[in-house]
């Protein structure tokens, strides 16, 4: 067990009380994570306060204690007097400073890609992923897919779905040094950017991808939600900016101090895809570059997927590798798992699960659905209980006459009521009652339901947050795998 000697009078501006110096074996701020000698850091989450498991943790053998509460923290010293105990005005923020250091800053001795966004922020993710390794640029991938390195997935902790807490993630990156990795690429998501888990690092790039209104349930309003990850280009070297998103690309661009790269579709931008048409394997288009024109094809169905290609080509571009390189090694990206992912060979019609659980994606998605042959298109979509409810109703209005049959579930329940989120997402369409509408409470039924709806030369399309590996049900992580739940229904068919 590697353990660190700190001199805490120098490392913030904050009380201290008790022994100024300490060996610290371990970060967290978890009080069942804590071993002799580790640093416990007080969070005060939204169920919990850490402040409260103090004793729990020194008990445990942590040697120091931070925190916000300064009359707590100094009564705690005199009854623990060998304790070190520091009183800081952001604990979430000395979390990511203390726990960067303890790496030995390992964010310094990679290059770093930070990827933020409302959608496609893990399929660009994988795509950059994806090319730099074929480029031999060794490179790992921390997100919503999982922890990798350059080979395979890694089973590292991950507590939050997306991007870790900051222990966590500098435990990662200081993995990838001794292990000779190059490169990270980081999911940033609003929340970890606004909880401070990404304080530490200095991101060589930022990628914007989009927009559009998400997690308002955290944020409270478009505009913190968009400050939030504004943030992400204030501490990177070089920006990759989509154009066509008028959510914030012109807030990049007003206050960016670092270069940008622009992309886009629609826009005159530094990368651009024009003539894009849909081929029996994949997508074809042009790409213009400094008035320069380079024939694209690549293994991806939907101009959003082309628009996250673009940011992918932009991020390696940034990072220095030339056009012709980046375009060498297109056919090897991969998509990640639960986005536009087909399901071969278990039935006569085709099967897509896609994570769509925003308006805006779904929106995407059915438009790239509906250009591939079909018979008939059979779509369910999900409220989710665990997010902003006003969200729920705009789900109907995209998808409504667009799919021959409909099914309405829910994801992600929480404490929710599944009859009033089903509710909520009725309240968008014109006609709730038509035939072709049907409701499910269980995102497994509604999963059988349109299975049972499908024959040959159909199309289903599951949407939703499905893939992750679990569902939250009142304040459990129920298991959950959503090719077990469709595997299942062609082992034990159901009728509709």
């Amino acid at each position: 067990m590697e353990k660190k000697m700190y001199h805490f009078t120098g490392l913030w501006d904050a009380p201290v009380y008790g022994p100024s110096s300490k060996l610290v074996s371990s970060v967290v701020y978890d009080s069942r994570d804590v071993i002799p000698g580790s640093a416990f850091v007080c969070i005060i989450g939204e169920h919990h306060d850490g402040h409260q498991f103090i004793e729990k943790a020194v008990t445990l053998g942590a040697s120091v204690i931070i925190g916000t509460s300064e009359e707590l923290l100094h009564k705690k010293s005199t009854i623990y007097p060998d304790v070190t105990f520091i009183a800081v005005t952001n604990s979430k923020l000395a979390l990511a400073e203390l726990s960067s250091n303890f790496y030995d800053s390992p964010s310094k001795k990679l290059a770093t890609i930070g990827i933020t966004g409302t959608n496609g922020k893990t399929t660009v993710t994988s795509f950059v992923y994806s090319i730099l390794n074929a480029l031999s640029f060794r490179t790992g991938s921390i997100g919503t897919a999982g922890i990798w390195d350059d080979k395979e997935k890694k089973d590292f902790k991950q507590t939050v779905p997306t991007t870790p807490e900051s222990p966590d993630l500098q435990r990662v990156l200081d993995y990838y040094c001794k292990n000779n990795i190059q490169a990270a690429v980081i999911e940033s998501t609003s929340i970890a950017i606004e909880q401070h888990r990404l304080a530490s690092i200095d991101f060589d790039i930022a990628v914007h991808t989009n927009l559009t209104p998400e997690h308002l349930e955290f944020h409270g309003t478009m505009e913190k939600y968009k400050q939030a990850k504004l943030k992400l280009f204030s501490q990177s070297k070089r920006a990759v900016v989509n154009l066509d998103d008028p959510g914030m690309s012109q807030d990049i661009l007003k206050f960016s101090q670092s270069p940008v790269l622009t992309y886009g579709i629609q826009s005159n931008a530094d990368l651009k895809a024009e003539d894009i048409h849909t081929t029996a394997n994949g997508t074809a288009f042009n790409l213009v570059v400094n008035n320069k024109k380079y024939y694209v094809h690549a293994p991806l169905f939907g101009h959003y997927n082309v628009s996250n290609l673009l940011a992918a080509i932009g991020a390696s571009f940034q990072l220095g590798f030339s056009i012709e390189d980046i375009l060498s090694v297109i056919f090897k990206i991969k998509s990640p798992e639960g986005r536009y992912q087909v399901i071969h060979n278990l039935a006569p019609f085709k099967i897509i699960l896609d994570y769509a659980h925003t308006p805006d994606a779904l929106s995407h998605v059915i438009e790239a659905v509906r250009q591939s042959p079909h018979r008939k298109l059979i779509v369910m979509i999900t409220g989710i209980g665990l997010r902003d409810p006003n969200k729920r109703p705009l789900m109907a209005q995209e998808v409504e006459g667009l799919a021959d049959e409909i099914i309405v579930s829910v994801d992600q329940p929480g404490f929710s009521n599944r009859r009033d989120v089903v509710q909520d997402v009725l309240k968008g369409f014109k006609n709730p009652a038509a035939p072709n509408i049907h409701t499910k409470l269980h995102r497994e039924d509604g999963i059988h339901y349109a299975l049972g709806l499908a024959s040959k030369g159909d199309v289903v399309l599951l949407t939703g947050i499905g893939f992750g590996g679990y569902q939250i049900i009142k304040d459990q992580r129920v298991p959950y795998s959503e090719l077990d739940v469709i595997q299942n229904y062609f082992k034990f068919p159901h009728s509709c």
